[in-house]
């Protein structure tokens, strides 16, 4: 085979050298049948004799009808399938990178919400060791209230907000 041997394909664990076996026996199950279509043909038609020229012309219409069959078949179901295999890939791909994009987005949110647990027990040290005037410290969580507030009203970049 190719010098490719083991490599992953992108999306599926197996081989390429398991791809290249499965599509060469494809192939080769589809030329077996066409051959021996083509062997039948020619054993009827020596078998009829030249006298009978409407049984030959139907023997061998037949046979390319189903030699056209078997092969429009063959590449029909592996089209379909290197499609799905496609298809899966991608969507496994979109999928490990939404993923990973929430991972961050939580990451971030659990460290914009320590951020401001630090805040408030900081100001809560202050006001208890007479630094921070019980007031301000009010009006230092009423802000940070009101901007978390305002956060809220506006949609994540990435379009990822709740309709």
């Amino acid at each position: 085979m190719s010098g490719r041997k083991g490599l992953p394909r992108p999306g599926n664990p197996e081989s390429w050298e398991t791809e290249n076996v499965r599509a060469v026996t494809g192939l080769l199950v589809v030329f077996l049948g066409v051959f021996a279509v083509v062997v039948l043909a020619v054993v009827a038609v020596a078998l009829l004799g030249g006298d009978n020229k409407d049984s030959i012309v139907a023997v061998t219409t037949s046979a390319l009808g189903i030699i056209s069959a078997v092969v429009s078949s063959y590449l029909g179901i592996k089209a379909t399938a290197n499609t799905a295999a496609d298809s899966a890939a991608k969507v496994n791909t979109v999928t490990a990178e939404k993923t990973g994009e929430a991972a961050v987005a939580q990451n971030e949110a659990r460290v914009k919400e320590a951020k401001v647990d630090g805040f408030n027990q900081e100001i809560d040290k202050q006001v208890e060791a007479e630094a921070l005037e019980p007031e301000v410290a009010e009006q230092l969580r009423d802000a940070s209230v009101k901007a978390e507030e305002e956060a809220r009203q506006t949609d994540p970049p990435g379009g990822g907000g709740v309709q």
